[in-house]
């Protein structure tokens, strides 16, 4: 019918995904070393962590995250940062919900680009071009069906 909108009006990639979506991409484990000295595995936090991957963050965003540590708690957010060795913001403050890595040559933050969230499945769920605001990342966790499953289940 002529004006009228159907699946063979749409781009055929975008028709065939969706009949054949892809599955999630899940995340890469890797292992790097922490500013205590000890290795900490994406691995070992999947799971029981959702995962914000920074690569080289600002100063002022690890305050910020530093700042949010209860916020993050409630969640279950761990913020990665990954800086390059010998970078003075390793040394910083630590908190329970902030993780601090030496990311020798930059590999693994390549690999995750700017900034990349990784949910309790182990699945990518978004990436963003800088870091962003943690109310945006939290707003986002809220819609996720695990989150509200929690949230009925602490109360909170």
């Amino acid at each position: 019918m002529p004006g009228s909108q159907t699946e063979s009006n749409v781009a055929p990639d975008r028709a065939a995904d969706r009949r054949h979506p892809r599955p999630p991409a899940l995340a890469a484990p890797f292992t790097l070393t922490g500013t205590d000295g000890r290795r900490w595995s994406l691995s070992s936090a999947l799971g029981r962590e959702r995962i914000l991957i920074v690569r080289n963050p600002s100063a002022a965003y690890l305050n910020t995250v530093r700042a949010q540590d209860t916020a993050l708690q409630v969640r279950d957010l761990r913020v990665v940062a990954l800086l390059p060795p010998d970078d003075a913001r390793l040394n910083g403050p630590r908190t329970l919900m902030l993780t601090l890595l030496a990311d020798p040559g930059g590999r693994i933050g390549a690999q995750y680009g700017p900034t990349t969230l990784i949910g309790k499945d182990r699945t990518l769920k978004a990436r963003y071009p800088a870091p962003p605001a943690l109310n945006t990342v939290g707003a986002l966790i809220d819609t996720m069906p695990m989150r509200q499953q929690e949230r009925q289940q602490r109360g909170r």
